[in-house]
Parts: C-alpha cells; sequence; structure tokens
C-alpha cells in the first residue's frame, strides 16, 4: 500500500470526480483509476460507488475514510517533527461535537480538564447531529459531544455506545425585553396572537426536545419565521427582538442578568412551568476503542461530571 493511494482517494472523496482529481494530483485519468482500483484490492472491497455522480463512498470507503485521514497526518506529523530535530510524544483525540456545543460548552469544559491530559492534542469537528453520530459510528471520531434529554432517545445503542452526562443544563422560552421590562413576544399565543417562534432545524436533537416539550402541552397559536440547528443563532434573533426561541439556561445568564432577555411564560403561574424541560449535555464513546488517550479522557471527564 502506498501513500498516494490514500492521498488519492481523500482527493476523489472532495471532488467526486475522477477526472478533476487526476488534474489535481497531475496525473493522468487512466493513471489515477489504476492507483484508486489498486487501493481498493489491498483492502478487499470497493471504496467509491462508480455508478453515482459525483462520486460517492461506499459503506466501506466511509469506514476507510477516518483511518486514511489519520495516517496522512501522523506519517507528515512525524516526518515533520523528525525534520525539526525531535519527535513529539502527542496523543491525538478526535471529537465530533454539536456546533452549539463545540461554540459554548467545549472551551470551558477543555479549560476545567486540559491540566489533566498531558500531551495531547484534541481535534474538535462542530458538526450537525447526523454527521456527528456517523463519526463517531464509522470510527473517524473518538467521542460525540451531544445534547441529550430523558425521554427523547438518540439512535446509538446504548451497549456499544455508552454515555456520561458531562452536565445538566435547562431549556428555556426567552424573548427580548422591551423598556419596561416585559417579554416583547410571550408564550403561549392565542388565536388572536399567535406567538412569533425562532425555531431548530427539523431532525436537530434540540429540535426533537422542544417537540417533546410541545407535546405534552397543549398547542397553542403560534408561526414560525426562522429556522436554524445552531443555538447561538436563534439567541442572535432573540436579542433583535425577532420573537421567542427555546435556549440553554446557561447561554443567556448574562443575558438575563442584565435584563436584555428574560422569559417568555409567565414564571408566576405554575402551569407555565411545563414549558421548561431538563437538557443534558452528554459525552458518547465507542465502546471497544480502547486507545490510552480515549480511556484517559474518558476517565477524567466520568470523575468531573456536574450531576
Amino acid at each position: 500500500m502506498e501513500l498516494k493511494w490514500l492521498e488519492d482517494f481523500l482527493s476523489l472523496i472532495e471532488t467526486g470526480n475522477f477526472s478533476k482529481s487526476a488534474e489535481i494530483r497531475q496525473v493522468t485519468q487512466p493513471a489515477f483509476s489504476r492507483r484508486i482500483k489498486s487501493l481498493e484490492h489491498w483492502i478487499g472491497t470497493d471504496l467509491v460507488d462508480r455508478n453515482k455522480f459525483p462520486i460517492t463512498m461506499t459503506p466501506a470507503g466511509r469506514a476507510f475514510r477516518g483511518t486514511a485521514e489519520e495516517i496522512i497526518r501522523l506519517l507528515y506529523s512525524t516526518r515533520d517533527e523528525i525534520k525539526n530535530g525531535h519527535r513529539a510524544h502527542k496523543s491525538n483525540l478526535n471529537i465530533a461535537a454539536l456546533h452549539s456545543l463545540a461554540i459554548c460548552f467545549f472551551p470551558k469544559w477543555l479549560t476545567e480538564i486540559k491540566p489533566h491530559l498531558g500531551d495531547i492534542s484534541i481535534k474538535i469537528k462542530a458538526r450537525d447531529l447526523a454527521e456527528c453520530m456517523q463519526a463517531l459510528t464509522e470510527g473517524s471520531s473518538d467521542f460525540f459531544l451531544a445534547f441529550g434529554h430523558p425521554k427523547v432517545p438518540v439512535l446509538l445503542d446504548s451497549s456499544q455506545y455508552p454515555y456520561i452526562i458531562l452536565s445538566q443544563d435547562r431549556l428555556v422560552p426567552v424573548s427580548k425585553l422591551n423598556d419596561k421590562g416585559k417579554p416583547m413576544h410571550k408564550w403561549p399565543g392565542t388565536a388572536k396572537k399567535p406567538a412569533t417562534i425562532l425555531a431548530y432545524t427539523p431532525g436537530s436533537m434540540l429540535a426533537k426536545i422542544v417537540e417533546q416539550v410541545w407535546h405534552i402541552n397543549e398547542m397553542p397559536e403560534y408561526n414560525i419565521v426562522y429556522e436554524n440547528s445552531m443555538a447561538e443563532a436563534l439567541k442572535g434573533m432573540v436579542e433583535e427582538g425577532h420573537g421567542i426561541a427555546w435556549l440553554p439556561l446557561s447561554n443567556i445568564q448574562n443575558e438575563l442578568e442584565s435584563g436584555k432577555l428574560g422569559l417568555a411564560i409567565d414564571v408566576n403561574k405554575p402551569r407555565f412551568k411545563t414549558w421548561e424541560t431538563e437538557l443534558e449535555v452528554r459525552l458518547y464513546r465507542l465502546k471497544n476503542r480502547n486507545r490510552d488517550s480515549v480511556e484517559n479522557l474518558w476517565k477524567i471527564a466520568s470523575s468531573k461530571v456536574t450531576v
């Protein structure tokens, strides 16, 4: 097996086109095709589906992609370290994270655990729910940082993909406040005045959790005027007064304290408390991935859970 075969494979995934990748790799298309076939022969199965355009990966190709990327990264980083006269003994970890957690949760969490990690490099990739789950199950990520809720299932086999709860939060409906300190938008809406909703993209984890909240309540009148999978994007829209969004309480503490934002429900009416719900930050892993660096982070994370 040759290093250039791996680079050819990753180039083909990027372009989805044999001719374009051959040009980028500075070889003829027949030669490029032969190198891809040579890699597939070495692996023992097809890695790309040639019947589709653009070219797509087969299940085996998706499973092999992370390995190819890691091999290339390690080889080049080792070469550079040797050329510079030293070899750093760093372990590397890959974490797939939902966008909102990559922005709001991960930096603070890393600050907390970093003194205990030793000489290690962590790469975090912000992705949507489906991409994060795929990265974990196919092995290109060691961990998956996710939102969770006790009544909203995650389609991962718990016997193979265990998780720990790193933090607990609450998901609450919020609105910008007016000059009198009252919410500009109120929940629940009425037939005469439907609530203006800033919603999570359907299929995202936070959308599923909000759906669970709505399911246990009598649905009021509302209009959805904006959708985004990221809590930070919805927060920006709320701050501009465009409507109501369900946001993690920890993400809006400063805005609540300053009076910029407030709850869109009447907290003095106990029945409205059902429009809030608990929210978990979870760390998933593949059970049989037993590298020392993976086990070390799992042990550190387990010892510092805040629940």
